[in-house]
């Protein structure tokens, strides 16, 4: 049923009579996808359990507990709901915001129920309005819940003017909703009161909603469910049958053209974005490239990158241009222009080297190029040599080499030196799949010179604090998971192991901060520990502009935000720290050729690595106003690489709260050298 291109919308008349199976067929006529249903305290009959199979339970029934007389009744009734619901499959049950002092009782019964939940998938909304009060109410109430996953928010939104003047600002609103999204947003509720009327009469909403509700589905549309609450408000002339079998229905059709706006439509609907789709906020650990070998398909992902190669043959284009400026190659005296792929894998940068040789503008014949493809991996091999003995475009211009790049001699490459030494042996942090340690021993190797050019030149890596219940939720759930031995991780060590992640429910909350940097050749720098400490100021707009951490500024949210009065920071609860890089891939001069993932910097389409995301044990609350302190340390011993992390918050001079130092002496995490 779903339409416009997959958004759920779902239908609530509480006013009408619990009756499922009624209002089921009626919004299934217009279009909607679910519609709610209150739940039973008693067990009274009700007529829609006899007509509905259990199939339209599962799929398209929503349950509601109402809110009680007092939070005592609605505590003492709330198990009976829940079980009834758990019963009869319904995929989300709807609950009032916490109820005051009786939050602790209200959380341990949510809890239970919850955990008994868990195996029927059953989701719990929790009704939560977009103030920093109710934000902080539900944070709490999670909180107390200990964090489990099927418990998240549902955002309920208020007519404008009801709202104080300092919240109904869209800066401050959309500061909120920043938040929200971090602190597991499921659902987004529009009653229909808080729709405005059209100059034909039809529904449409606020212009500051409709930003809300843009941001929204921009930022979580794949994943979010939207409700529309209430019986119509709107009396249209002539409407006829366009009111729809609910009267409701100009309701729904005006959500699907929100959902179609060409901002909205760019950012859910692209190619990139259904590639992605499978990894939203799915926690994998590094590569381990020295270690492992990479599979086919893998190496076929990566390929499919448009941006990243085509950065790398613009590099190396540029390389040889300025290389050949000194060479003064002619017919009669032809130049070898020698390039070693340090990792070729199947050879995306051996294809791409190879188109940048063509583009030069010299006289045919008077230069050669001789590319020595570097690979360890045995089967990626395989391929290669398929390539370089049926591939016209390689044969007599490649050759395999079948080697650690770390090993490689010059007898390996015909006793030849290299001009350029291009790889990709970049992680999400930049160093942390052993770039360092597999490019510095090659390029003081015989095989190179000292004017050997590198490509990439030199990468820096970037951190930011991050509010993420679900991967903090996500990563916890990895102590479950099997390990080496087939034992499961354990609680400390899946708390202290980073993890490669295309960020999704998640809010960046800070601009992100250099930590350091590696060059290439760094014939004087044989240290490759770093560390770097970091300090993150208040910042009025949580970073709101910098989204979910991955992906491009977007300068139409930070146009608003900047207006944003400094009061709307508020407090905040961080989850860890969300890690990034940048890459020099060539400089000369003024003329450079980067990529990035740093929000700051991003590769717009580039997609070949996902940030990485440092959890702590447990979340930090930041109170309004206050400093965090970042610490984080690169480490390397008995042929292994770490990373060590933590945070301090504080405030004019006291110390708040700290985390400890995750991950020391690399007992829970590493990559092996």
């Amino acid at each position: 049923m779903a339409s416009a291109k997959s958004l759920v919308v779902g239908l609530s008349m509480p006013q009408l009579k619990a009756d499922a199976a009624g209002l089921l067929h009626t919004a299934r006529e217009d279009g909607y996808d679910f519609v709610t249903t209150v739940l039973p305290h008693s067990q009274d009959s009700r007529s829609d359990v006899t007509v509905l199979t259990g199939r339209w339970w599962r799929t398209s029934v929503v349950g509601v507990v109402p809110d009680a007389d007092t939070p005592e009744i609605l505590v003492h009734r709330l198990p009976f709901q829940l079980e009834w619901a758990i019963h009869m499959g319904i995929p989300a049950v709807i609950l009032p915001a916490p109820v005051g002092e009786m939050v602790v009782e209200y959380a341990r019964v949510i809890q239970a129920l919850a955990l008994d939940a868990q195996n029927n998938n059953l989701q719990i909304w929790i009704q939560t309005e977009l103030n920093d009060k109710s934000l902080r109410e539900y944070e709490i109430l999670h909180r107390l819940c200990d964090g489990l996953s099927n418990i998240g928010m549902m955002l309920v939104m208020e007519p404008m003017p009801t709202m104080n003047s300092a919240a109904a600002t869209v800066a401050s609103q959309i500061v909120l909703l920043h938040k929200a999204i971090g602190a597991q947003l499921k659902a987004v509720c529009f009653p229909t009161k808080v729709f405005l009327t059209n100059k034909r009469g039809y529904p449409t909403l606020a212009k500051s909603h409709q930003v809300l509700f843009t941001e929204v589905l921009k930022r979580v549309g794949r994943t979010v469910r939207v409700l529309l609450d209430g019986l119509s408000v709107h009396q249209i002339p002539n409407a006829g049958d366009g009111m729809g079998a609910t009267l409701c229905l100009p309701y729904l059709q005006y959500i699907r053209h929100m959902r179609q706006r060409r901002e909205v439509a760019a950012a859910l609907d692209s190619e990139q974005a259904a590639m992605e789709n499978a990894y939203l906020d799915s926690l994998q650990r590094p590569l381990q490239p020295l270690k492992d070998h990479l599979e086919f398909s893998m190496y076929e992902t990566f390929e499919k990158d448009p941006v990243k190669y085509q950065k790398y043959q613009e590099a190396v284009y540029m390389a040889l241009r300025d290389g050949c400026s000194n060479l003064s190659p002619s017919v009669g005296n032809p130049k070898q222009i020698t390039i070693v792929v340090a990792g070729a894998g199947r050879g995306p940068l051996v294809m791409r080297s190879i188109l940048a040789f063509r583009q030069l503008e010299v006289p045919q014949g008077s230069l050669i190029l001789r590319i020595y493809a570097v690979e360890k991996n045995p089967s990626a091999v395989v391929y290669l040599e398929s390539q370089a003995r049926h591939n016209p475009e390689w044969y007599g211009i490649v050759k395999v080499v079948r080697s650690d790049a770390r090993l490689l001699t010059s007898s390996q490459i015909e006793g030849q030196c290299a001009d350029i030494v291009v790889s990709e042996l970049l992680g999400s942090f930049g160093d942390n799949e052993l770039s360092p340690e597999c490019l510095d021993p090659l390029l003081r190797s015989d095989c190179c010179r000292a004017s050997t050019v590198s490509i990439p030149m030199q990468y820096t890596t970037f951190l930011s604090p991050i509010s993420s219940i679900r991967l903090h939720t996500d990563a916890k759930q990895q102590a479950q998971v099997p390990h080496e031995g087939g034992q499961p991780l354990g609680i400390m060590r899946a708390m202290e192991t980073s993890y490669v992640v295309r960020t999704h429910a998640a809010s960046q909350t800070h601009l992100e901060q250099a930590c350091w940097s590696f060059q290439h050749p760094s014939p004087h720098d044989r240290n490759k520990e770093r560390s770097a400490a970091l300090e993150f100021s208040p910042d009025p707009t949580c970073a709101a502009a910098y989204g979910c951490g991955y992906g491009p500024v977007d300068p139409a949210i930070a146009s608003i935000v900047g207006q944003a009065p400094e009061a709307t920071a508020g407090p905040l609860t961080i989850h860890g720290f969300i890690g990034s890089f940048s890459a020099m891939l060539y400089a000369q001069g003024d003329k450079t050729c980067e990529i990035s993932i740093a929000p700051h910097s991003f590769s717009k389409d580039m997609f070949s690595w996902f940030p990485i995301y440092f959890p702590f044990r447990e979340p930090l609350h930041v109170p309004a106003g206050s400093n965090i302190s970042a610490n984080i340390w690169r480490k390397n011993a008995n042929g292994r690489v770490w990373y060590e992390w933590c945070a301090k918050i504080h405030r004019k001079g006291e110390v708040i709260d700290v985390t400890p130092i995750h991950n020391p002496n690399g007992r829970s995490s590493y990559v092996s050298m």
